[in-house]
């Protein structure tokens, strides 16, 4: 008999053939069936329809703190993620010592935007290395599937100390510990090691990441190790954003003599900055030519949209830094921040302010062009008829005034988004081929981070409205090539095997939509992190079924209190499984590399 019977669905399958009609019969979270299944089952589920989809593996997300108090996950719970990665961009939270706690919530909270206060109230630190870390996570069930990256900043840290920043490379001792270390990481379940090379990442008092300084050999080392292990590299290199072309192409001459030394299989994030809107193509250029070498695998990381930043008062906002604006938040509660800035001497105040060079409040203030009004709906691909420049001098003020008046109206439910990448010509037409480039993946939601700036963590259901049915400024991407994108190329790209098809074999993983009705609400502000810390989340409906290793854990956009969700080990040859894997010796093999 079936455990489940998913009846009569439109399977678009994760292979990136066509859809298909089709019932699909799971077994002990299996797939056995996937065609006409009469068989009986304990439960049927109607898909008569619906679309019946893999589960979204999401391989770029930032849950390293949240992970250890919330079993939910979301914003990714509530979008069809089924699997997710941690640990990206050279930060998290092992190993430490003792005494470097603050430190690295330091670096979290300035790399990532994650509140401080919450990780200290949240964290509980019952781990100094990074196997024990994974033990932690490993101890309670969740919602769905995770697995870490070893960041190398905390790494790094763990190593040199207080040499970290001063300006010296690590010696040879140094670089064998943190072989060694990375080694025990990859013995004990870890993907791969992350690593931050760019100036923009910086700590909350402005410092440069541990892992900057990190050089060649440094990193070649732990490449090595990484290979060895048929792991992955993820770095976020220098010049990502546009901030030093030049230096991005030192990045690339650097990584091939990583990659021809070592054979590493290497991630990076790939953006269309505003400064250096064209330079993907030589990094895509380059990513092709180490591929068809066939000695390693390179991937840009993608977005599905433009990047940059929900404009709110009670988040990021380009007055934020403006003396006037810090003497409201720094003597006023929250709920009486917006009757202040109401006031028309405190506008005035603030617009004649400028913001202190070098903080993100004078970069945004560069953007004005990229903002745009989404509307009541959302709509993540404006036209130049709401830009705020085109808005205000219809009404007949300046951007900055007119920006200020729609903060005080919307900064609960943000619509103000001032695009700072990928949105080249005020659209997303240059960033289609970016994402559907044989080279790219996507990964670049930063689900559970910038948790005041973005609400990318719906980026898969985004994917399916927006370019898989509802674009209308250019030619969307075929349904079964977006399915493909977010399950079975995600999924392969980590070296992940049992899971991101719908096929007989693979795990049951598996999302069920109402594609028609699906659709995202307002970003909205919640506080819900550990001290009522707050963060956007954007509202998704029409998901009628989420399914992880075959248990429901969502129906009809509500959760069902099912928690089949674990630790993800990799694992190359004998590598380690997960606790409840260990005792349950009838269990397939989770993960292949």
């Amino acid at each position: 008999m079936l455990d489940v019977l998913i009846k009569g669905g439109e399977v678009v399958d994760g292979t990136g053939r066509p859809r298909f009609e089709a019932d699909i019969g799971i077994v002990d979270g299996r797939i056995v069936a996937v065609g006409e299944v009469s068989d009986p089952a304990r439960r049927t589920i109607d898909a008569t329809g619906l679309l019946v989809t893999p589960g979204w593996v999401d391989i770029h997300t930032h849950y390293d703190g949240q992970a250890t108090w919330d079993m939910l996950l979301d914003p990714s719970f509530s979008s069809g993620v089924t699997t997710a990665i941690l640990g990206n961009c050279g930060v998290g939270f092992a190993p430490v010592a003792r005494g470097d706690e603050g430190r690295l919530i330091d670096l979290m909270d300035g790399v990532e935007e994650i509140p401080g206060g919450a990780l200290h109230a949240g964290l509980a630190w019952n781990w100094s290395s990074f196997p024990e870390y994974l033990d932690v996570l490993d101890s309670r069930p969740r919602s769905f599937d995770i697995g870490c990256y070893l960041p190398h900043g905390p790494l790094r840290l763990y190593v040199l100390g207080d040499k970290v920043g001063c300006g010296r490379k690590a010696d040879a001792d140094e670089i064998a510990r943190m072989a060694g270390l990375v080694d025990q990481a990859m013995e004990a379940g870890a993907f791969g090691v992350s690593s931050s090379r760019t100036s923009v990442h910086r700590t909350i008092h402005g410092d440069m990441t541990p892992d900057f300084e990190a050089d060649r050999e440094e990193l070649t080392a732990i490449a090595r190790v990484v290979a060895q292990h048929r792991g992955v590299m993820e770095f976020a290199p220098s010049g990502v954003v546009g901030e030093d072309p030049q230096g991005l192409r030192a990045e690339m001459a650097m990584f091939d003599r990583i990659v021809a030394e070592t054979g590493v299989d290497l991630h990076m994030l790939l953006l269309q900055p505003n400064l250096d809107p064209d330079y993907w193509q030589e990094q895509l250029d380059w990513a092709a030519r180490i591929n068809a070498g066939g000695h390693s695998r390179v991937f840009g990381q993608v977005s599905g949209r433009s990047i940059g930043a929900l404009l709110s008062f009670f988040g990021t906002h380009p007055f934020m830094e403006r003396p006037g604006f810090r003497e409201v938040k720094d003597t006023l509660s929250r709920d009486k921040w917006l009757g202040a800035l109401a006031d028309p001497q405190v506008k005035a105040r603030i617009l004649r302010e400028t913001d202190p060079e070098g903080t993100f409040g004078a970069f945004l203030n560069q953007h004005w062009n990229n903002c745009f009004d989404l509307g009541e709906t959302a709509n993540y691909e404006p036209d130049a008829s709401v830009n705020v420049t085109v808005l205000a001098a219809a009404a007949g003020t300046t951007a900055q005034s007119y920006v200020y008046d729609m903060m005080l109206k919307t900064s609960r439910h943000p619509r103000l988004l001032l695009a700072i990448n990928n949105y080249v010509g005020g659209g997303l037409d240059k960033l289609k081929p970016m994402i559907e480039h044989p080279a790219t993946v996507l990964g670049a939601s930063d689900a559970g981070a910038h948790v005041m700036t973005i609400c990318d963590g719906s980026m898969n259901s985004f994917m399916l409205t927006h370019w898989a049915r509802d674009r209308s400024r250019g030619p969307i991407i075929p349904l079964e090539q977006v399915v493909r994108m977010m399950s079975h190329d995600t999924a392969r790209s980590m070296g992940i095997a049992d899971r991101g098809t719908l096929e007989p074999g693979m795990r049951a993983d598996i999302n069920v939509i109402d594609f028609d009705k699906l659709e995202l609400g307002k970003p909205t502000i919640v506080d819900d992190l550990p001290q009522g810390a707050s963060r956007l989340l954007q509202p998704v409906s029409g998901y009628r079924m989420t399914m992880v290793n075959g248990a429901i854990t969502r129906e009809y956009d509500e959760p069902t209190g099912a928690m089949p969700g674990r630790l993800l080990r990799h694992k190359a040859g004998n590598g380690a499984l997960s606790q409840r894997d260990r005792a349950r010796a009838s269990v397939p093999a989770t993960h292949e590399a």
